[in-house]
């Protein structure tokens, strides 16, 4: 009979995911991994397999932990200026955690997507689920009048997304300032608002 783990399994993925996130898959070493999640490699093989099951397990559990709770909070939106005020809130947020890393889902299709079927499903699978949630909003939106004539949701969340990845990806550096990249959401929300 096989003895009880003596870790939370998803406790420990949680670590590993902090790892993948911070590091990217490349630079995250099995030693690293380990250390962080607490356990032996033995105990990492046997409950998540290979190096690379556990990653595709934790961009999944990033997307749980993570981008469900955003995906929440896009379905809440009222109004085109809370949509705004979101975006303008990510880029004080970074500026006040300058050394949190950008979005793992980002970083996996930077990264790994070019080279891993898994990997690129699970940013598709992300993606997909991002601008759904946007699409959703928007035609709402539309209905209420709140953009411009002329718009189309799906053309609305596509905008609001290249933006919000731009914002994501250039997290932790000076350049562009937090004014330009204000100034470009600003922008944003100017020409599709009714």
């Amino acid at each position: 009979m096989p003895r009880p783990k003596s870790f939370d399994p998803d406790t420990v993925l949680h670590k590993a995911m902090g790892v993948f996130w911070e590091k990217g898959y490349d630079a995250a070493s099995i030693s690293d991994l380990t250390a962080a999640m607490g356990i032996n490699r033995f105990s990492l093989y046997d409950t998540f397999g290979d190096k690379h099951s556990l990653y595709i397990k934790a961009l999944e559990s990033y997307e749980e932990s993570i981008v469900t709770p955003i995906l929440e909070r896009i379905n809440a939106f009222q109004s085109i200026g809370e949509m705004e005020e979101h975006l303008m809130g990510m880029i004080d947020y970074q500026r006040e955690h300058s050394d949190a890393p950008c979005c793992m889902i980002q970083k996996a299709a930077i990264s790994m997507a070019h080279k891993d079927q898994c990997t690129l499903e699970r940013v598709e699978h992300t993606r997909r689920r991002i601008n759904e949630a946007f699409v959703d909003v928007f035609s709402r939106l539309i209905d209420e009048g709140q953009l411009r004539d002329g718009i189309r949701p799906d053309q609305a969340a596509w905008l609001v997304m290249l933006v919000h990845s731009g914002i994501t990806g250039y997290a932790g550096t000076g350049f562009p300032s937090d004014q330009a990249k204000k100034d470009a959401v600003s922008a944003l929300f100017d020409s599709i608002r009714a």
